[in-house]
């Protein structure tokens, strides 16, 4: 058995166990440490995956770090600073030498393979590097549910990673080959996050923020803004590229946006950038296709996290099919460095010439890649964390889908930690708070007494496999179970579901429930159906904003108590706020 070490030690950082091309475990070091985006040397995931697998360091035969380079955690830290940057900084910044880069480099290679070799006690030589880009290009290719038996595009698209912002990527079996990259000087992802940066919310988190701000935007006025910001970027001649539009590259262009956006709307600055964002993309992922006549495209990268731009992605012409992969800004880095290295074995098999028979041994068959949200006696563990004082009921149920159904059908908001965590941005069930997505008045309740979170904020439904062609528009039929697409939706989900779509454009980012993924959240909806005539719930993350997703039974006792939710479930076991 091969057994491979994914290590990602930036921002949403994180470790992930590959064995056999198998994704075992991944987990984000911000679930163990409870700080959001976690920058820096993922201790704690390391630990953690290496213990769920029952893996001892000396049998790993590969750890590979995702970047070639990597800023010191203290660097990433100050990130903020970066936004202010303007053409002083640029001045300054273009005089360093070559060599002082090449120093930093080194150096920080040295020290992250010092860091690794102490943690666990791993030979130096089994310690690898695999380029930002490329493991982007992995994830979404190898993750992919596609066979490896056809020519695959794949793009990629962040703020920037070794150097580079994009790239264009051709994928037949094993190979990838690299037809195409951006200089991180012109960055769709710079510029997004700067906006964001502007509108006085946190780069590199809030962004999803802006994105769902920005159909509250009037058009005329969301367009006045796309055409400043279409000052600054655009796309090459020959489509491949994001070329800059003016002498502003992307990270240094704070006065640039300060002085152009004085005095405008905030909800205008957003609809504008996304407006933006949706274009450019359009244009370039248009352009290759129709260029390389390949009409099944992957993508991964912080970018494709903008699930609008990606339902503009999915409706172009002559795409055919289209695999975002889930949760793809830099926590996936870890997983395709992983399948990068795997991949590598493989190709010195010779029995493996047969491209047919490669899939099998690289793929994801879902995202539940954490651990369980107990160990030993869940019962006792549960009633040592609740005292008389909390006034909070135990129940063990003998029907736990059916009753949870119930709960949800009475119109009580639920909370639900149960199975194995999910991994990535998104809650996908097992980590999730859930309510009747017919009554709007669930939406005021999740924000301002459980999450406290912006008001304009959608929800997302969770939506029977089965169903899904009665509630979203998807004439390409796109599998989407990890919400990393928006959907219109029909007049039936817009009457039924209200409170689990963007009120304001009527788009869902669904969560399409598949039996075979996750059976015991399926079987939840489906009860829920039963009562209801609904095959759909209101899904939002199990968390306290600006907080991570929990992860252990002791994160969501701690949330429960603290917020206004009145009923946990805790794998079969029913916990309710008895004054509630």
């Amino acid at each position: 058995m091969i057994t491979i070490l994914g290590i990602h030690d930036g921002h949403n950082s994180g470790a992930t166990i590959l064995q056999d091309g198998q994704i075992k475990y991944s987990i984000s070091e911000e679930r163990l440490t409870r700080k959001k985006n976690e920058i820096g040397y993922p201790k704690l995931s390391i630990e953690e995956v290496l213990k769920l697998a029952d893996i001892d360091p000396k049998d790993i035969d590969i750890a590979v770090y995702a970047s070639n380079f990597m800023h010191s955690a203290s660097y990433l830290e100050n990130a903020s600073e970066w936004y202010k940057a303007g053409k002083a900084d640029f001045i300054k910044d273009s005089k360093r030498e070559p060599s002082y880069l090449k120093a930093v480099f080194d150096q920080r290679r040295k020290e992250r393979i010092e860091q690794l070799s102490q943690h666990i006690n791993i030979n130096k030589d089994k310690i690898r590097f695999q380029d930002h880009h490329l493991s982007h290009a992995s994830a979404a290719y190898f993750g992919s549910p596609f066979d490896l038996n056809e020519e695959t595009l794949i793009l990629t698209c962040d703020g920037a990673g070794d150097g580079l912002s994009a790239t264009v990527s051709i994928a037949n079996g094993l190979e990838i080959k690299r037809i195409s990259s951006t200089n991180r000087k012109a960055s769709v992802g710079k510029i997004y996050s700067r906006v964001t940066y502007m509108l006085g919310l946190k780069p590199w988190e809030h962004e999803y923020k802006v994105m769902g701000l920005a159909p509250y935007a009037e058009n005329k006025f969301a367009l006045e803004i796309k055409n400043i910001l279409d000052e600054l970027l655009k796309v090459s001649k020959d489509g491949f590229n994001f070329e800059l539009g003016s002498e502003h590259e992307s990270s240094y262009i704070y006065e640039f946006l300060r002085e152009k956006f004085e005095c405008k709307r905030f909800d205008a600055i957003a609809g504008g950038v996304q407006t933006f964002t949706e274009e450019i993309l359009k244009t370039w992922v248009e352009g290759i296709i129709k260029e390389t006549g390949i009409k099944r495209v992957v993508c991964g990268g912080g970018v494709f996290m903008n699930v609008k731009a990606n339902k503009i992605i999915s409706e172009i012409d002559g795409l055919e099919e289209l695999f975002i992969f889930p949760s793809c800004g830099d926590e996936s880095l870890s997983l395709g460095a992983s399948w990068i290295e795997y991949s590598e074995l493989l190709k010195q098999k010779e029995e493996l010439k047969q491209k047919k028979e490669l899939k099998p041994l690289l793929s994801l068959n879902n995202l539940y890649l954490g651990g369980l949200c107990y160990e030993g006696n869940i019962e006792k563990i549960i009633s040592k964390h609740i005292n008389e004082e909390d006034d909070i009921s135990i129940n063990k149920s003998e029907n736990i889908s059916r009753d949870c159904a119930e709960i949800i059908m009475n119109n009580h908001i639920l909370a639900r930690c149960s199975g194995k965590m999910e991994w990535g941005a998104r809650a996908l069930g097992n980590r999730s708070i859930l309510a009747n997505p017919k009554d709007w008045s669930n939406v005021e309740k999740i924000n301002s007494k459980i999450k406290k979170r912006d008001f304009w904020m959608p929800f997302a439904p969770s939506l029977l496999k089965e169903k899904a062609s009665k509630y979203i528009v998807n004439p390409k039929n796109l599998f989407s179970p990890y919400m990393m697409l928006a959907f219109d939706t029909t007049e039936l989900a817009q009457s039924e579901i209200c409170a689990a779509i963007h009120p304001r454009d009527k788009t869902a980012r669904v969560q399409i429930v598949d039996k075979l993924m996750n059976p015991e959240y399926w079987e939840l909806i489906n009860d829920f159906y039963k009562m209801s005539g609904i095959p759909c719930i209101l899904n939002t993350s199990f968390n306290l904003h600006g907080y991570p997703l929990v992860y252990s039974l002791e994160d969501a006792i701690s949330v429960f108590k603290n917020s206004g939710l009145n009923y946990l479930v805790i794998e079969s076991f029913i916990l309710k706020k008895i004054k509630s």
